[in-house]
């Protein structure tokens, strides 16, 4: 590792340890961010627009501060959202109307103080963005041999003076990662941070990050009761421990893909169209019930006026068991396996379950378990569908 570092006549030397303690002592931070992110192969560029808060918690061993970061990233079917938070050994974060949440009192291994990986509080996305961890960072890299760390001289950058530091990561004599962030001399809080990753090469990447603190900043207290009241509708319909099935309804179906008994893979985007209505059974292969759900089924299909795809997803990865329940496939009808990650991010607590979902998308109706009027209630439900 070579540290250097360059300063204008009359500028009090700072290194790299003065800097990372400034940042590190930011008892308060607020500040916006627009993060993008550029493949140049293909000029694709996605960007995130982030609102940031840390503040700093000497006593806290699991994290250098504590943080709420919200984000919005806008895609072609609407505004994505979400938020990571973390104090006192709690840890939220929520993204795709799922919200997970970890808690030192519940199980402190996906923390892992000490271990290996630096654990979930502390690799939560846009993370690196606040003043502690870039001190960490800052610090890590100054000390890898891996890493050539730079204080360069101050120059002007969009009317307003600033202090570059830059990082090269190199591996067997290339330079794998380049790294600048644009300090305030007066604060050291970061203004710009442009990170090139595999430069030149075809899976280059470029991230470019714009800061703007927020004028007087005013931190209030993190807590479980602050979140619920600037996340309601998250923490209602869709914390782990109220996440229900039925909350699908009119809601898009989440992203799956699952391989098929006939050896490839059956995959759906959340958001995506379907070509006709879809009818999707979770099935466990270890049920008695399963061939009545099939005829069921089939009998609400075959009463349609419009095709519609049937989906039989099962939780099992055994192909004879799954085949036993369905022993052939007719046209429009998918025989799916490891179907328990979709039961998962339903929310299925319990099996069988049939959800309907129309063209757009989402879902129209949930039918929980099997009864005589399965069929009925199929039928209805694709008849009300998009």
């Amino acid at each position: 590792m070579v540290l250097a570092a360059f300063y204008p006549l009359g500028l009090p030397a700072q290194g790299i340890a003065d800097i990372a303690k400034s940042l590190r002592d930011t008892d308060c931070y607020r500040a916006q961010a627009r993060y993008s992110v550029t493949l140049p192969q293909n000029d694709t560029e996605v960007v995130y627009n982030i609102d940031l808060t840390g503040m700093v918690e000497p006593g806290d061993t699991l994290a250098p501060c504590r943080y709420l970061i919200d984000w919005t990233l806008d895609t072609p079917s609407g505004p994505a959202k979400g938020f990571s938070a973390y104090f006192d050994g709690n840890h939220y974060r929520y993204r795709g109307e799922r919200l997970q949440e970890y808690h030192t009192a519940w199980d402190r291994n996906p923390f892992n103080p000490g271990g290996r990986n630096p654990g979930v509080q502390n690799m939560a996305q846009f993370v690196e963005l606040l003043p502690a961890y870039i001190a960490d960072r800052l610090e890590t890299m100054s000390a890898d041999s891996a890493y050539t760390v730079t204080v360069e001289p101050q120059r002007v950058f969009d009317g307003r003076m600033v202090t570059p530091v830059t990082a090269v990561m190199t591996i067997r004599g290339e330079d794998v990662m380049e790294l600048e962030y644009l300090l305030d001399p007066s604060t050291w809080l970061p203004v710009r941070i442009t990170t090139e990753s595999n430069p030149g090469s075809i899976t280059e990447q470029s991230i470019l990050v714009t800061l703007t603190p927020l004028p007087s900043a005013d931190c209030a207290p993190l807590s479980e009761e602050s979140l619920t009241r600037a996340y309601p509708e998250v923490f209602d319909k869709y914390r782990e421990s109220n996440f229900r099935i039925e909350n699908l309804r009119g809601r898009a179906l989440p992203t799956f893909t699952l391989p098929s008994v006939k050896g490839d893979r059956y995959t759906h985007h959340r958001g995506e169209p379907f070509s006709s209505p879809a009818v999707i059974a979770i099935l466990d292969p270890g049920t008695g019930m399963n061939a009545g759900m099939v005829g069921a089924l089939r009998d609400a299909v075959d009463r349609m006026e419009t095709p519609a795809e049937l989906i039989f997803a099962f939780t099992g990865t055994n192909t004879d068991i799954v085949e036993e329940a369905v022993p052939s496939l007719r046209p429009g009808e998918h025989l799916l396996l490891n179907a328990r990650s979709l039961a998962r991010d339903c929310g299925a607590a319990s099996l069988p379950v049939t959800i309907i979902a129309g063209t757009d998308g989402n879902v129209e109706n949930v039918v929980l378990g099997f009864n005589q009027d399965l069929s009925d209630i199929v039928l209805q439900s694709v008849i009300l569908a998009k």
